[in-house]
């Protein structure tokens, strides 16, 4: 044929690699806000699947048709809320001294606790972790015994002499404990009653009257 040769260029770019700034981990149930559509170095595209915030989820990015470009992933970490935990704390009886909550859980949360402690009557108290800390709320209860007034069925008078019997060391409502002083059968007497420790109950008291003997008149 009465041809020249002929030359003819073909440009094969290269795929871009969408890139994107990593979205740091939240809390479980946190706001998660959309991805861009528009990649760093300017790829456009769509993510699937929809944004989920309760649970760890790997998301790709699709770029739209026309341009030299691959997908990319991106995995966003949902975090589990941890529930602090506590040492419980004793029952105690009513009026007795209640040390401070601690503001630092077994498991490392911190936080604050409400309403203010209560030493006169049970109640549950709600920590409520600081901000920044994937951290549920959590309670705890201090049972408050009431004190009981322990009650005897009380002694009848005695004449000056007379017998008298010992009195009961576990009262009528069931309080364990001593009494004080000894017992006098000469002179009415007061006695207090003084409950065992680690009971929570009053001390209680009894007078016994001792009538004296009349003297004979001639």
């Amino acid at each position: 044929q009465c041809a020249n040769t002929a030359t003819l260029t073909i440009v094969v770019n290269s795929n871009v690699t969408p890139t994107f700034t990593q979205v740091p981990p939240i809390c479980i149930g946190a706001t998660l806000s959309a991805l861009p559509t528009t990649s760093l170095n300017g790829i456009t595209g769509v993510w699937s699947p929809a944004l989920n915030n309760s649970s760890t989820t790997l998301y790709t990015f699709t770029p739209t048709a026309g341009q030299c470009a691959t997908t990319a992933n991106m995995t966003i970490d949902v975090n589990t809320l941890v529930v602090p935990s506590f040492s419980p704390v004793a029952s105690i009886c009513a009026g007795a001294v209640l040390n401070a909550l601690p503001t630092n859980s077994l498991n490392g949360v911190t936080g604050s606790w409400n309403p203010t402690l209560n030493n006169t009557t049970t109640t549950t108290y709600t920590f409520t972790p600081s901000a920044g800390q994937c951290a549920d709320t959590s309670t705890l209860t201090i049972v408050v015994n009431p004190v009981i007034v322990p009650n005897f069925t009380q002694v009848s008078a005695i004449c000056a002499g007379d017998n008298l019997n010992s009195l009961p060391s576990t009262s009528n409502n069931g309080i364990i404990g001593i009494w004080s002083p000894a017992l006098n059968n000469l002179t009415t007497t007061t006695y207090t009653f003084t409950p065992i420790a680690g009971q929570c109950a009053s001390n209680a008291t009894m007078t016994i009257q001792v009538n004296p003997i009349p003297l004979c008149v001639v």
